[in-house]
């Protein structure tokens, strides 16, 4: 399984994406257009459905599971949601985790890739790439991609 972890595209003061976010959406929608990408697990916020915008639009039968990030949850219980709904998906799956700064790092704990360091406020150009391979053992890859945060 090859899953993509990432903090969903720069945000406006009012939580949409701002200009240089709507070209990372894009932007990420080109990188992994061609990547057998299949599932895409977002929270309900706006920010994260309009970062998937431009990858469902290039991508018209990928599947879009949307996981309630409610007020009680915390960044770790959201993970835990997350790496549920990953593990309930086939072992040669592409799957793409667009999250939150507080929830980025949480999940790829709990899907068994380490502990990474914080992702500040205004960082939004980290992506990770996480190998995972039938008996659980996990590759993690550091990237960045788009204008530097």
């Amino acid at each position: 399984m090859i899953v993509f972890a990432l903090r969903h595209a720069d945000r406006t003061d009012d939580d949409d994406l701002s200009a240089p976010g709507k070209q990372r959406a894009k932007l990420l929608a080109r990188m992994l257009s061609e990547s057998g990408l299949g599932v895409v697990i977002r929270s309900h916020f706006v920010r994260a459905v309009k970062t998937v915008a431009p990858l469902k639009s290039k991508l018209p039968a990928l599947h879009v599971e949307e996981i309630r990030f409610e007020d009680a949850d915390d960044g770790e219980d959201y993970a835990k949601k997350v790496a549920t709904a990953v593990g309930l998906l086939e072992a040669d799956a592409v799957v793409a985790v667009i999250g939150h700064s507080d929830t980025v790092g949480p999940t790829i704990k709990e899907l068994g890739g380490g502990s990474i360091e914080p992702i500040g406020e205004h960082e939004f150009d980290k992506l990770f790439v996480m190998s995972i391979t039938a008996d659980r053992s996990v590759t993690l890859v550091k990237l960045r991609y788009g204008e530097p945060t």
